[in-house]
Order: C-alpha cells, then structure tokens, then sequence
C-alpha cells in the first residue's frame, strides 16, 4: 500500500533475485511506482481486482493455474539471500506441510485472540523445527499443489494468518515453523500505526471467532519441539 513506499523498495530488492517471478498486488495505487517495473513482476491492482487488501498478497493463486512453489512476502521486511532455497528445503523434507517462520500457537479454549496468541516471532532464533497452529504470511511457503485457494472467497480481509491457517486445517495440510538464526529477517520498519496487528489490539472479536473455529478443527500432528523465545509479542 502506498504508505509502504519506503520499504516496498527494498523488500522487493531482496526477494525478486530468488525467484521466477514476482506477482505483487498494489492496493490504492494510482500508477505503477517505479520500484515494481521489472520483466519478473506482475502487477495486480485492487482497481482491478478488488478491494482485497492484505489477502491480496495470495491473489495471483486464483489468476494462475501453473503449479509452483508459492512464498508469501511483506513490503516492509528485508528477506536473506537463502530466504526461498531455506524454504523449499523445509518443503523437501515435510512433504504435504505449509513451512514458515514468523509463527503462533494458540490455546484451547481461545478467548481472547491478542491475549492468547503466543507468538514464535520471525526475530527470534528456533534450534529446530515444530508444528504450529500459524504461520505469518509474511514468511510462509507452500506447493501450490497441495495448497491452493481463492481470497475472494474469503468472509474477512486482513486476517490472513488465520484465514491461511484454516485453509490449511480443512485440507489437513500441517504448518511447519523452520528451525532459523535469529535476526533472520529484518523488519524493515515496524508497529506502524496503519498495521494490522495494531487494528487487532483495538478489537479482536472477530480474530477470536476465527481462531475458536480454527481450534476445533483436528490437528495434524507434528513435534512441537523446544520452542524458544515464546515471550515475544507486539503490542
């Protein structure tokens, strides 16, 4: 969105050398910025396609039918140079699973989604791999073959993490938190006041609706392991 312009830059900067092709979605923009002019991007405008916002990050999975490996990337995190081989090694070997880093875990029952989300932050180092109930869409990764969905159909926008998570849980696709260093991405800018985690913490009603329905659905089972760094949460 235009008040990413400083950190779209660089972000995009990061990533677009590590893949095939980039399909970025601007939402409210009136022309195509200079920084998203490349032979690898694919522009997709919410004039065009709706009023998507945040979901618009997986709008090119209803546009495109080709298989591939799908990674979902922010406008204001600078990702490593083995960002997306990291990645699809962690799909090599949890074949059939979702794979990310930023991270949560939630209770049973879930009565507040702000207060009970205990977050595995991107920022934080994990000395192995676990299971996770969801996965940031900021670093997440999947096959398209064994994760596919249309946000259009989606009843919400902006609760992308718990709308993936759902898709996921329905399909009984296990999401997977990679083991990582910490600092292993870096925020590019952070606690904006336009964010959408600042909009949650004004009134999560509707994110604890979506994570008790998420909650009752069955788990696929993986290790949870020794998680570290569980304190963390932005506020």
């Amino acid at each position: 969105m235009p008040s990413r312009s400083g950190t779209a830059p660089y972000a995009i900067a990061s990533i677009l050398p590590q893949v095939d092709r980039l399909w970025l979605f601007l939402d409210g923009f009136d022309a195509v910025p200079a920084y998203a002019v490349d032979e690898r991007i694919l522009v997709l405008r919410s004039q065009d396609v709706g009023d998507l916002r945040a979901n618009g990050k997986f709008a090119a999975l209803f546009g495109d039918e080709e298989s591939c490996t799908y990674f979902g990337v922010d406008d204001d995190i600078e990702y490593p140079p083995d960002y997306c081989a990291t990645l699809a090694r962690a799909l090599d070997r949890f074949r059939g699973a979702a794979v990310g880093v930023h991270a949560g875990l939630l209770p049973r029952p879930v009565t507040s989604y702000a207060r009970d989300l205990r977050v595995l932050h991107r920022r934080s180092d994990q000395d192995r791999a676990a299971g996770v109930d969801l996965l940031g869409s900021d670093s997440v990764a999947f096959r398209t073959d064994t994760l596919r969905f249309d946000v259009r159909t989606w009843p919400e926008v902006n609760m992308v993490d718990l709308s993936v998570a759902l898709e996921a849980r329905r399909r009984g696709v296990p999401l997977v938190m990679i083991a990582r260093p910490s600092h292993w991405l870096r925020a590019l800018d952070e606690d904006q006041d336009d964010s959408i985690w600042a909009g949650v913490l004004r009134d999560d009603t509707r994110q604890t609706e979506l994570g008790r329905t998420l909650m009752a659905l069955p788990r696929q089972r993986l290790p949870r392991g020794r998680l570290r760094a569980l304190a963390y949460r932005q506020a």
